[in-house]
């Protein structure tokens, strides 16, 4: 597996465009994939139409960002580009549109990009040598539908998939994501891949269990809103919970989030508001009748050194780097002046790695918040 990584900040999309080729290596026809994350202020629909043309044998997805990563730092206002390339690898991608509504629309879509790269349907083994990459808009709560109707139609419950919800900047709620130059502000772009190069798909949170828990007796799960914990109204119990009032408990959030049990691991459940009718917003899907554990942040540092070395642990070898991270950890990074520390941490254990800050995070059928979503690729 090979990758190449290249960035601009160019405004002009041709001269962007025409400046990440010229940055690349390789004979443009020679990629299978092509990666591409932007800022939100780019005009995304004729930057994906650009890309396209100068891709035009490769799969190429993207998604708009709420800032960018590479070997150059923590970015904004900028375009990220990465490849694939691997002789013994096949890739094909996918566009579900209407994400929101009607997903399984897209089922025979779906089923003919896995068919077409040897990804058995239904196959208990599918997992062993074949992962997803997805990519889903923001603003239209759709995550959880969307992985919902994939796993519906692959019939594997371990099946890999990778994902992070499209990100923006600024005031107006947009995002978008693309496939082969085709765009939709409502749904994904999921890359399938079958390849004999080992892989490692893993999440990285920096908080910790606290031994404190809260069960949602009331919540409206696909407007993540949760009413009631032990039929209490949400605000309250949770400042108790922190120990300070409902004012304090609101600017304490970030620190603070849920964890929620998803196939026995826990996963973070990112606060979005405390309302004055006391119902608590979140970021992610809460069921009622369910414990969450009450979480408090810990050293991203420390966690971002085992995060490195256990992948490193599983592929010695690292070629391949796709890291999504939300963005409410890059601005905590920036806050606490670590920013260039984790930078260095990514440089120091692969050749080169890409990404984004996203908006939301998805690991297999789970779907996250306040974490990191790597994939990493051997040779």
């Amino acid at each position: 597996m090979e990758q190449e990584v290249v960035s601009t900040t160019n405004r002009n999309i041709d001269s962007a465009v025409s400046e990440l080729c010229r940055k690349l290596k390789r004979d443009l026809s020679s990629y299978q994939a092509v990666i591409f994350m932007a800022a939100i202020d780019y005009d995304f629909h004729e930057l994906s139409q650009k890309i396209k043309e100068k891709f035009p044998a490769s799969e190429v997805i993207g998604a708009s960002t709420a800032g960018e990563i590479s070997p150059q730092g923590f970015t904004e206002g900028s375009i990220v580009l990465t490849t694939m390339y691997d002789s013994g690898t096949k890739v094909k991608g996918v566009l579900v549109d209407f994400g929101s509504k009607y997903p399984l629309v897209y089922k025979s879509d779906i089923e003919a990009a896995l068919r077409f790269c040897g990804i058995g349907i239904g196959d208990p083994s599918s997992h062993r040598n074949a992962f997803a990459i997805e990519f889903t808009n923001a603003v239209f709560n759709a995550e959880e539908s969307i992985l919902s109707t994939f796993y519906s139609i692959i019939k594997n419950d371990k099946f890999p998939l990778a994902g992070a919800t499209a990100g923006y900047t600024g005031s107006e709620a947009k995002s978008f994501v693309s496939y082969n130059g085709k765009v939709t502000q409502d749904g994904a772009t999921m890359l399938f891949v079958k390849t004999r190069c080992p892989f490692d798909i893993r999440q990285e949170d920096i908080f910790n269990v606290t031994g404190k828990h809260v069960f949602v007796t009331k919540s409206e799960t696909m407007k993540r809103e949760i009413f009631s914990f032990n039929g209490r109204p949400a605000a309250t119990v949770y400042a108790e919970q922190l120990g300070v009032s409902e004012s304090e408990a609101a600017k304490m959030t970030f620190e603070n989030p849920f964890g929620r049990y998803v196939n026995g691991s826990i996963h973070i459940v990112a606060l979005a508001s405390l309302t004055p009718n006391k119902t608590i917003t979140t970021f992610a899907r809460v069921t009622p009748n369910t414990s969450l554990e009450m979480m408090h942040i810990g050293d991203a540092e420390q966690k971002a050194d085992q995060t490195c070395r256990g992948i490193r642990e599983k592929i010695p070898r690292p070629k391949f780097t796709l890291l999504m991270t939300c963005i409410t950890r890059t601005l905590y990074f920036d806050r606490k002046g670590m920013k260039s520390s984790i930078i260095n941490k990514y440089k120091s254990a692969f050749p080169t790695f890409c990404g984004m800050s996203c908006y939301g995070e998805q690991i297999g059928r789970a779907h996250c918040n306040q974490t990191l979503v790597s994939l990493v690729i051997g040779e």
